[in-house]
């Protein structure tokens, strides 16, 4: 028997790879995971408001009547809704009316509503109201139609002999649910199908014509309006609330789930900044979790946590270190759009990841080539690119700007190749032209040496061919085929939406499918998803450079109160940026005038830095390029700037560092140098930036005074929300 003791256990696999990977990788895996757990914890709520009932004006019968079953003789106090998608012009006003009434008599042909309307209309604006006269911001979000119990005005709760409520309204619409809240603070059970109000009405229902009426002739669906009454969520901040930004994505995954339908007198909008995939990626988390906060944002959430992840694995590839890949990642995570915009349900997180993954492959063709040991393993970088950019440019089609960078680097790449090729074949001719030149080589030899080099170069040209066939057919199948079959495929869904956009009569169609497509990739090279804020935050794209406004995307404050969810970079991080731009550039001139690899500048890791340059460079040239023409721009939109901004840090530094001959000396017992000096004491300053940014990146209210001195001093003008 095998002694026990004797026995070696072996490390589990996991163990081992955990044990081969650096500090800093498992520092940045923890930091994509804590990112993750503090964006899905503070995302937003998850109760959804259920099943949406779709109101289709008519005028024969009443919009959708409720019976309300009173509890301990407390009467209706607030009621409260949720309207999703409005079928009118975006930034139009539209009243909804709530009507009360007695239960008729045995007696009464009909029921009779209150003439005076004492609950009265609310009207609101479609995302926002342009005129000013409604309220804004209100689609999606719970609103509070009535507060009837006001000592300040004298009014009081509605009697509970008033158990039949009417709601109606005069366009076509999406009402996600109605709750009503009686004076004690609980919810009042309502009812809205025949069956039920007889269960609960209990006898005497049948001989109570009028009543059995109302509810008969109740439309189809109308339980939608109460299939969710434990949803209702009070709150003014980004938790509770869809920013208006947000009520476009939502309106599309509506207009998906619409179908065919398509009414006389309405307008039917579509999400015209975003392209077909866009909605489809969000409406997984809808379909999960609703049409709830956390639902809809779930999906970017993950899609910026992974590009966190992808930045720490580009810096590491970039800088062949994995403590700039941290740092690169880091100033990423907590450089402020990755927390503000890249936690919302908008296309931003999502279009950024592609294109990054996309740069990210083409780098790695650009700076590796094609080894001739498996060349069709290292040409999949560009398909990977490739497809990619096919995603990107189906969530946003501004990206295809962006495509313009990626197709440098190929160019770049297939350059290198075809050197590589030509110095190989130089340099098999010269072996072969040393051997001949051997003094006592007899004409055998020396045309066995040809004959050799003739076979060896042959065999290179193949190859050489092989390879060139590969990575343009990957570019062709990838960048062009797959962008436009994605660009289709992913379109398919939002077809019928697309036909009541812009189709004169949806019900007799004249465009073709592929027209249809065209005009909805076209709108999305505009910005035209316009809010409160669109005019106020517009700001031009070159600005993001030295940040001059900040955009505010939802803002409720109250008195002494401040409470908004703003977007903009961390002003340190924002101000080194520029100057690492600024920095990197006068770099990369005085290399290739001084003489380039021979100059002044040239040393080992100047190619490595040089290509970062290239990557970072292209990336922040093409994403401004990408917005520089729309005139309704704002800082929400550079989070994928933000990244090849921030990305200048990294390589600033790592220049510094690889240059710098200065003692290491020793800081809270970590040994530095004075490149490595002069970056932590700038993440201490980028840390405290970021505690005083906390209020507005966070969206909790804050005292007027405290956030003027946290972070009121951040944005240059004011855009009457932001500067305090």
């Amino acid at each position: 028997m095998a002694n026990k003791e004797n026995v070696i256990k072996k490390p589990s696999r996991l163990k081992e790879a955990v044990a081969r990977t650096s500090k800093f990788a498992r520092a940045a895996f923890f930091l994509v995971l804590a990112f993750l757990v503090v964006c899905l914890a503070t995302i937003g709520g998850a109760a959804a408001p259920g099943k949406a009932y779709h109101v289709i004006p008519r005028t024969d019968l009443p919009e959708a009547v409720f019976y309300l079953d009173y509890q301990n003789g407390n009467g209706l106090d607030e009621i409260w809704v949720n309207v999703g998608s409005v079928y009118t012009e975006i930034g139009s006003d539209t009243p909804i009316t709530f009507n009360y009434a007695s239960v008729p008599s045995t007696t009464a042909s009909s029921i009779s509503w209150s003439s005076v309307n004492r609950i009265g209309s609310v009207t609101f604006g479609n995302i926002y109201s342009a005129s000013g006269e409604g309220v804004s911001g209100e689609n999606y979000n719970w609103f509070r139609f009535a507060n009837l119990a006001n000592e300040e005005s004298g009014t009081s709760a509605l009697s509970t002999s008033y158990r039949l409520i009417k709601i109606e309204t005069s366009v076509e619409m999406l009402i996600n649910e109605v709750v009503f809240i009686d004076s004690a603070g609980s919810v009042i059970p309502a009812y809205v199908t025949t069956e039920d109000v007889k269960d609960v009405y209990g006898s005497g229902y049948d001989s109570r014509a009028a009543l059995g009426d109302a509810f008969r002739t109740n439309p189809d669906g109308v339980t939608a309006l109460i299939d969710a009454q434990n949803s209702l969520r009070t709150g003014n901040a980004a938790y509770f609330d869809f920013t208006e930004d947000e009520m476009y994505s939502l309106m599309q995954i509506d207009n998906i789930l619409l179908g065919r339908q398509a009414f006389d007198g309405s307008v039917y909008s579509v999400d015209s900044d975003s392209g077909p995939l866009a909605a489809l990626f969000m409406s997984v988390g809808v379909l999960i979790f609703g049409k709830s906060p956390f639902g809809l944002r779930f999906m970017p959430v993950l899609f910026t946590a992974a590009l966190v992840a992808l930045a720490y694995f580009f810096g590491k590839e970039l800088f062949k270190s994995d403590g700039f890949g941290l740092l690169f990642a880091g100033l990423f995570a907590g450089g402020g759009l990755a927390l503000t915009v890249g936690r919302l349900g908008l296309s931003f997180s999502m279009s950024a990841f592609f294109v990054v993954l996309s740069y990210f492959f083409m780098y790695k063709f650009y700076a590796k080539g094609v080894s001739s040991e498996r060349p069709v393993y290292t040409a999949l970088s560009v398909l990977f690119s490739g497809i990619a950019f096919a995603l990107a440019f189906a969530v946003d089609p501004k990206t295809v700007v962006l495509g313009a960078g990626a197709l440098v680097l190929f160019i770049l790449g297939a350059v290198r190749h075809h050197k590589a090729y030509a110095y190989n074949q130089r340099r098999l001719r010269r072996e072969m032209s040393e051997k001949n030149a051997a003094s006592n080589i007899s004409e055998e030899e020396m045309q066995g040496n040809i004959d050799e080099y003739e076979e060896k170069s042959a065999a290179l040209a193949v190859s050489g061919a092989y390879k060139n066939r590969l990575i343009y057919l990957f570019f062709i199948v990838s960048f062009i085929v797959g962008t436009i079959l994605v660009t289709i495929l992913s379109s398919l869904a939002s077809y019928f939406s697309y036909l009541r956009a812009y189709e004169a009569d949806p019900s007799d169609p004249q465009l073709g499918i592929f027209n249809l497509i065209l005009r909805a990739l076209g709108d999305a090279f505009t910005v035209g998803n316009m809010t409160s804020y669109t005019a106020a935050n517009a700001s031009n794209a070159f600005g993001w450079l030295i940040g001059l406004k900040g955009a505010t995307l939802l803002s409720a404050s109250e008195g002494s109160r401040y409470l908004a969810l703003n977007a903009q970079m961390n002003p340190a991080i924002m101000l080194t940026a520029l100057v690492c731009v600024l920095f990197m550039t006068v770099y990369a001139v005085l290399y290739f005038v001084t003489g380039g690899r021979k100059g002044a500048y040239a040393t080992k890791y100047s190619p490595r830095i040089l290509r970062a340059y290239a990557v970072f460079g292209l990336g922040l040239l093409t994403s401004l390029l990408s917005f520089a023409f729309s005139p309704n721009v704002s800082a929400a939109h550079s989070l994928l700037f933000s990244v090849f901004y921030i990305g200048f840090i990294p390589l600033t530094f790592y220049t510094a560092y690889v240059h710098d001959r200065s003692a290491k000396t020793s800081v809270l017992g970590i040994q530095m140098n004075a490149a490595m000096k002069v970056l932590f004491a700038l993440l201490i300053v980028y840390a405290a930036v970021f505690v005083l940014m906390l209020p507005m990146t966070f969206c909790f209210p804050t005292y007027t005074a405290a956030a003027r001195y946290c972070f009121g001093w951040t944005t240059f003008i004011n855009n009457g929300f932001y500067r305090l």
